[in-house]
């Protein structure tokens, strides 16, 4: 079978006409950098999320350094972090000069482990970062009380849940801190953008300050007029801020979240209904009134024996398009080099990874696009030669 042009890419942004007119208003608005719009939309971002505060950023891994350095974590410190993440999740805790703790993820769901974090706190623990995968959140309620017992931060790297819930509870709302992305692939895009929500406002102007080189008064004050042009360096900061024509599309994606996640959501659930009938191929968890998601990745694990990346192969010359989320952090070369806690068994985490396929999901997909990569799929997969 020879390759052909791809019809159904892994993903793609919806942008529409709100989105190019908001963009334009700001460019001919003689102010483009940050400024009313940015602070506009965190306003909006707190209501959305009924946060205290919330900062834009130029990433979410900019969220999530400033978090860390925010809530003090630091040299000589210890965070727990679940090796079935983007190195993203961990490499911000080196940068923090502090040294990442890998642990291994519950089955199915591939969130962090609760069991995993209690085994593994020591008296240098100073934090545990919670990684929603794929949309569905970890229990953060567990990790909560696993924390105050301990005296840590949550920080929670919801890069891919916006919006979700699990037993109430929405990203958020019950940790210290909590980073979010809105990448191109993300459910709400800016093309390149974070966002970091605390329910403190000193740790929030300690990011704030952080993030726009440690100074003490914001350009479009001093630009404006609002205030005295000259400012304060008061501590060595990070060029982290977003700006306002990123702001500007990304407050017209959250105008239409709910929108934009139930046609994710209507994927989903067709995914679920059409391929449940493949043998060995398990499938994401179903929602639940009480354990939903934002429908971010749709990550298969494939029957025992299927090579995976045959398989990826197979899909693209019909024409379609996949991923892997993610090969485990302990995998790979540096954090296995330079973290102990990456030489240990992860037995979930590896049992899982040559498993894992991420199938088309995004608001513009239509019903066609959907109903080939059902078929394409149930084709490949039928074919003796898809197992090793």
């Amino acid at each position: 079978m020879s390759d052909q042009t791809t019809r159904v890419p892994f993903a793609a942004p919806l942008i529409d006409g709100e989105e190019i007119a908001a963009v334009t208003e700001v460019l001919r608005s003689g102010w483009i950098g940050t400024g009313a719009v940015v602070r506009d939309t965190e306003s909006r971002f707190t209501r959305y999320l009924g946060v205290e505060q919330a900062l834009l950023l130029n990433s979410g891994t900019a969220a999530l350094h400033l978090a860390l350095l925010a809530l003090g974590v630091g040299e000589g410190d210890e965070v727990i972090v679940p090796t079935n993440t983007f190195t993203a999740s961990a490499a911000t805790v080196v940068h923090a000069h502090a040294t990442p703790v890998l642990v291994d993820v519950e089955p199915h769901r591939l969130t962090i482990d609760v069991e995993e974090v209690r085994r593994h706190i020591t008296p240098r623990t100073r934090a545990v970062m919670a990684v929603h995968f794929a949309g569905r959140m970890a229990d953060v309620g567990a990790l909560r009380r696993v924390c105050d017992e301990h005296g840590l931060a949550l920080i929670e790297d919801s890069a891919h849940a916006l919006p979700a819930q699990r037993d109430g509870v929405s990203p958020g709302r019950l940790a210290d801190a909590a980073a979010f992305s809105f990448f191109v692939t993300k459910p709400l895009t800016s093309a390149e953008g974070g966002l970091l929500v605390f329910h403190r406002a000193d740790l929030a102007d300690r990011a704030r300050i952080l993030g726009a080189h440690g100074i003490d008064r914001d350009a479009f004050a001093r630009h404006r007029g609002e205030r005295s042009p000259h400012y304060d360096v008061v501590a060595p900061g990070l060029k982290y801020n977003m700006p306002d024509v990123a702001a500007a599309m990304l407050r017209c994606q959250l105008e239409r979240s709910d929108a934009l996640r139930e046609r994710r959501r209507m994927i989903a659930e067709r995914y679920i209904a059409e391929l449940a009938g493949l043998p060995g191929l398990l499938l994401p968890p179903v929602d639940t009134p009480g354990d939903s998601s934002s429908w971010y990745l749709f990550v298969v694990q494939l029957p025992e024996g299927t090579d995976r990346d045959a398989l990826a192969s197979q899909l693209r010359a019909r024409g379609i398009g996949t991923s892997v989320h993610f090969k485990p952090l302990h995998q790979f070369s540096y954090y296995r080099d330079e973290l102990p806690s990456a030489r240990v068994s992860f037995p979930v985490a590896d049992a899982a990874y040559p498993r894992l396929l991420s199938l088309p999901i995004f608001p513009a997909m239509s019903d066609e696009d959907v109903k080939a990569v059902i078929a394409a799929l149930t084709a490949e997969l039928s074919r003796p030669e898809a197992r090793r």
